[in-house]
């Protein structure tokens, strides 16, 4: 249990953290808070891992070995880049005595009332995912196919309903989130079900409200109340949220390990969160945009085919469209060109989708 908890810790939190010190060495310094680090260094880690399984799965149907070893050797190989390129732009700007400016924020305690109670929120939906774990008909697919590949070794390539061998599974063959549930549990040496349904929502869920935490932060800056607030809004809408099976609140609360819903609610909202860092309402007209958002954007492009399919065309639109907005609004076309740059992952799973 101990060496279980210990291998979930340094696969879900410590390493994407480094990970994510890579992309944030190339934003204000300001920024480089930890929910905007630990965001970045997650989209980076399914989007590393999408890279790898995708071409292992089309080539190899017996490669979840190959897939593990692999992508446990580039992910610290990427968390030791970060570790270095961080620190060494740290030492840089300190050298040019330029030393990040840290506000000593002050709560006054009805504000600490309010995080509290942000806090309290979000741990009773994490327990709620816990003790009152739901089941789903998608189960049957999700959450067999992740422990098919952990006890055979093999990629899509036996059908969960029957058991029976078949050939490639083209439909879901892009989409490796059931094969990173498998690799958490060949890792950790916990069951897959016990990792789907008991231990992925524990991280995913916080996770979620680090990216509306982000959105916060840009939307209302200063007014220090109005972010908890908002967070509480968030909150009592998920957890209020089930009037329909489609909801994306629905998704994260009985869905949690499933790729539709990160798709819905990690995925699209951290495309937001990036697409307001970039043009969001507090930069200046002469401000250039970060170039670790920019990065940060175009791999979630790839992490979005990560969780579902279907993400080739709905992320995709949600840029194309954000673009074209703002290359009316801005008048300059390069706005909507370089977005376009970003969705090039996207229009190649595409393409691979229709040709394979």
């Amino acid at each position: 249990m101990v060496t279980s908890i210990i291998a979930l810790t340094v696969i879900l939190i410590a390493i994407p953290y480094c990970i994510g010190l890579l992309p944030a060495a190339f934003i204000e310094p300001e920024r480089r808070i930890p929910t905007i680090v630990y965001v970045m260094g997650f989209i980076f880690s399914i989007a590393i891992f999408e890279l790898i399984t995708v071409p292992v799965i089309v080539v190899k149907g017996d490669g979840f070995p190959l897939v593990v070893g692999l992508y446990l050797g580039v992910e610290c190989f990427f968390a030791a880049a970060g570790l270095i390129v961080y620190n060494f732009k740290a030492h840089r700007l300190k050298a040019q005595g330029a030393p990040v400016k840290k506000e000593k924020r002050e709560y006054t305690k009805d504000e600490m009332i309010l995080w509290i109670f942000v806090a309290a929120l979000v741990l009773f939906q994490m327990i709620m995912y816990v003790c009152m774990a739901s089941f789903d008909g998608d189960d049957a697919y999700y959450v067999v196919e992740a422990l098919l590949s952990n006890e055979t070794d093999t990629l899509y390539r036996i059908k969960p309903y029957t058991g029976l061998t078949t050939g490639m599974d083209l439909r879901h063959a892009l989409a490796s989130e059931p094969i990173w549930i498998a690799f958490i549990a060949r890792v950790t040496g916990i069951h897959s079900t016990v990792v789907a349904h008991s231990v992925i929502g524990l991280f995913l869920i916080p996770l979620v409200y680090f990216v509306y935490y982000n959105c916060g932060l840009l939307l209302f800056g200063r007014e220090k109340k109005s972010l908890p607030i908002f967070l509480i809004f968030v909150n009592v809408l998920y957890i209020f949220g089930n009037v329909s099976i489609y909801t994306s609140a629905t998704f994260l609360v009985t869905r949690t390990w499933q790729g539709k819903s990160m798709l819905a609610n990690l995925v699209i909202m951290s495309v937001i969160w990036l697409l307001l860092a970039i043009y969001g309402v507090d930069r200046e007209e002469e401000d250039r945009p970060e170039l670790g958002y920019w990065i940060t954007l175009f791999m979630i492009s790839i992490g979005a085919a990560f969780c579902s399919t279907s993400s080739v065309f709905l992320i995709a639109m949600l840029i194309g469209m954000y673009g074209l907005i703002m290359a009316i609004v801005k008048k300059d076309v390069q706005i909507a060109l370089r977005l376009m740059i970003t969705c090039v992952p996207l229009v190649a799973y595409g393409a691979m989708y229709l040709l394979i």
